[in-house]
């Protein structure tokens, strides 16, 4: 005759494997944000280095190409999401957005941000 240890049921089995599932599920999506993550921050740096060596730089054109680097990476990310500062020698970009993690029944919002700030190697006045 077989002894049943205590705890063992098929009932508490399944649980754990739903908690595993669902850590492990979090886990893959967390990932995966910070994977975005990286590269947006990559593309923003090279926009920055882009913005700070161009004489005359078109920022329509800077924001599009961020925007159109986000869509491939599949972020939700929004004109009025990147800030294009250019004074006193120097041009900062901030870039904003939040990737969601839904789990069922809850959804936690993951909030990214970007700045990167480089010299203008020329100056307004060139």
């Amino acid at each position: 005759m077989r002894k049943h240890n205590r705890g063992e049921s098929k009932i508490g089995c399944i649980i754990t494997l739903v908690i595993v599932a669902a850590i492990i599920y979090v886990g893959y999506k967390v990932g995966e944000a910070k994977w975005d993550y990286e590269s947006m921050k990559e593309k923003v740096t090279e926009m920055t280095k882009f913005v700070a060596a161009t004489k005359t730089p078109n920022l329509t054109l800077t924001k599009k190409s961020i925007l159109d680097a986000a869509d491939d990476l599949g972020i939700d990310l929004y004109e009025e999401d990147i800030e294009i500062l250019i004074e006193k020698g120097y041009v900062t970009i901030d870039v904003y957005w939040d990737t969601p993690i839904s789990v069922p029944g809850y959804t936690y919002y993951l909030e990214h941000s970007v700045s990167r700030t480089q010299k203008l190697r020329y100056t307004p006045d060139d």
